[in-house]
């Protein structure tokens, strides 16, 4: 199984609203299975504080993916080509159509293109802008959508990385709701009250 730690691989360089923006993606391509430990925090107007989770987000190849939660509950969610599975301990599973949740869709589609080194997979959901930090090595691409329909539910989606793997992802819903991911060795460092402005800072000043 691939290191967590190497998901994914800085790009040498970065082209801006170019159409060889995603050159650099080819570059990030691993070998599944692969899996990176996670923590999440979840900003909603429905949530009085941010809901934070951790575990371990795995990729199985192919579109299939695995995201468990062993803390402050324990949750398995599974998506195999299509189908999603959500197991939590004391409520037993749910089963749906992948269709009926665009967003995990483009979650879906964001991920294994990345994890895949899919650029065309990638461009054909998203409008990609690439840029990179002043020092050239962090980088951030940002996804928008482009179906009309999926920008109704998604504003758009934000990966960080540096030359030691990708280590951010951020998901911004239509209606404000912002979920961020710290991933691997990052993941331990999740504040103990966290915010937008620190978990941005943090994502793409990480050391």
């Amino acid at each position: 199984m691939a290191s967590a730690a190497t998901w994914a691989r800085a790009p040498e360089t970065a082209v801006v609203d170019k159409p060889d923006a995603l050159a650099p993606i080819a570059k990030l391509a691993q070998q599944p299975p692969t899996q990176v430990a996670f923590a999440e925090a979840r900003f909603s107007a429905l949530l009085s504080r941010p809901l934070v989770v951790s575990g371990q987000l795995s990729w199985e190849g192919g579109d299939r993916l695995q995201r468990h939660v062993d803390s402050p509950y324990v949750e398995t969610t599974r998506i195999v080509d299509g189908e999603v599975s959500m197991h939590r301990a004391g409520r037993g599973t749910r089963h749906f159509s992948l269709d009926r949740a665009p967003p995990l869709k483009a979650l879906l589609d964001s991920l294994v293109a990345v994890l895949s080194g899919d650029r065309a997979r990638l461009s054909k959901v998203f409008t990609p802008r690439l840029d990179e930090d002043g020092g050239g090595q962090g980088w951030t691409l940002t996804l928008k959508p482009k179906s009309p329909r999926l920008a109704r539910s998604l504003a758009h989606i934000r990966l960080d990385g540096d030359d030691r793997g990708l280590r951010c992802m951020l998901i911004t819903e239509a209606n404000g709701t912002l979920s961020v991911d710290l991933l691997g060795p990052l993941a331990a460092r999740m504040p103990t009250q966290p915010t937008r402005a620190n978990l941005t800072a943090l994502c793409r000043h990480a050391e």
